[in-house]
């Protein structure tokens, strides 16, 4: 049988009984439509993912201290650091060629109360260092931005940056005459001991309604003095270090080689890449489960197809008869049975990427709609769909339509000439 003749046939009798005919590939249209959705979906927010790991930047590396291990006897204090990072460590990373900047951070000591004393108001307030020079960057985040003075002088001392919200809690709502006056942060331990320790006020934050920022910021050189303070240890950094160090290395592979580095002497060292390996292999299995269940309904639009291809043989037993008789083979019989359930795939998953790829621009709308309403600043493209994305749903429709024709197809094949003419 040549191919211009199958094709012929093919579409003539598919096109004979057209409602049949949809309603099988209907099946197929539901289960490649949820497969694209789905699949479409784990695609956009891995792609939004990988984009914001890049934007922050992959040359980006975290060490922190390694502590021993907690027993019995210590599980209620905190854990001795074996393994400290020194301001010396500091200096010697800045000091490389392939080192952008090494930030050292150290936490506030807990339980530490801190209260800010400008002019005659004082409050108490939660300190920080300032966490938006690790998020210039980041498409997701809303950093606090600075609306009077300026910003922290890196590796400085005796500065400090105020939030807006707190110097209006303490009665201020002019800022600018504010700016280069000294104020003060007071700590008072739980038995009454005071400590004050006098800064200038460099530049006021606006940190944005709602959020739950630190009222006041500090360089780690200060933050570091705070704490020494109250552990009544002069010599923190020596004994103890910092908390921890934020590395941005000028290329992937120079953090590579970092990392190595910082390993060999035994700190604890994360980095973007690391997590953002994690968060694909994550990824990946929620996109394998998520195409599972467009498979499953495959799985019945395949019996569907079957049942078709079946019903489509019993009521065809002549004309196949017919066909034998002129000389059609088995295999022309076979084939002809095998290319119109293909096709039926093939139409329905056709119809399925289409309303796959509406749906999730629909979805997609309705998502970035619901995140104005909610006031979070987030966009991006959560339903994406790729050209091998295409490709496979339509290969994998044809492929479906075909296995379920291959046991109907076998036999018609079988069907002995004299048999089928005799055929009501």
């Amino acid at each position: 049988m040549k191919l211009k003749d199958l094709a012929k046939t093919v579409l003539s009798n598919l096109g004979r009984h057209k409602v049949r005919t949809a309603l099988s590939a209907v099946g197929v249209t539901v289960g490649i439509l949820t497969i694209v959705t789905m699949v479409s979906l784990g695609i956009g927010v891995q792609r939004e993912v990988v984009q914001a790991f890049q934007s922050v930047g992959l040359e980006t590396i975290e060490v922190r201290p390694v502590t021993e291990e907690r027993t019995v006897f210590n599980q209620f204090a905190d854990p001795q650091r074996t393994v400290i990072i020194t301001p010396e460590l500091v200096e010697e990373l800045r000091a490389r060629d392939d080192v952008v900047y090494a930030r050292p951070h150290i936490v506030p000591g807990r339980g530490m109360r801190v209260y800010l004393a400008v002019g005659s108001e004082t409050m108490e307030v939660r300190v920080g260092e300032p966490v938006w020079w690790d998020w210039m960057d980041d498409p997701f985040a809303e950093p606090p931005e600075i609306v009077v003075g300026e910003d922290l002088a890196a590796d400085t001392q005796g500065q400090i940056v105020i939030s807006s919200r707190t110097l209006k809690e303490l009665g201020y709502d002019e800022f600018e005459t504010l700016v280069g006056q000294e104020v003060a942060l007071v700590l008072v331990t739980p038995r009454g001991d005071r400590q004050e320790f006098p800064l200038r006020l460099v530049g006021v934050v606006d940190t944005h309604t709602g959020t739950n920022y630190p009222g006041a910021y500090l360089n780690a050189a200060d933050a570091a003095a705070l704490k020494a303070w109250w552990y009544n240890d002069p010599d923190l950094l020596e004994n103890d270090g910092y908390d921890s160090l934020s590395i941005k290395a000028t290329s992937l592979n120079d953090a590579v080689q970092i990392v190595d580095l910082l390993e060999a002497r035994g700190f604890r060292v994360e980095t973007l890449k690391t997590t953002l390996d994690i968060a694909n292999r994550a990824l990946s299995i929620v996109q394998t489960m998520l195409g599972s269940i467009g498979g499953l309904a495959l799985f019945v639009a395949a019996i569907g197809i079957a049942n078709t291809m079946i019903m489509s043989v019993y009521e065809r037993t002549r004309e196949i008869g017919i066909l034998k008789a002129v000389g059609a083979s088995p295999g022309n019989i076979h084939l002809l049975f095998v290319v119109e359930a293909a096709l039926i795939g093939l139409l329905g998953g056709i119809v399925g990427v289409i309303g796959g790829w509406l749906l999730g621009i629909g979805l997609n709308a309705g998502i970035l709609a619901y995140f104005d309403y909610m006031d979070v600043p987030m966009r991006g493209t959560f339903f994406f769909v790729t050209g091998w994305l295409v490709a496979l749903a339509l290969g994998f429709a044809m492929v479906v339509g075909l296995l379920a024709g291959l046991y109907p197809a076998a036999r018609a094949a079988r069907l002995d000439p004299l048999e089928a003419l005799r055929h009501g």
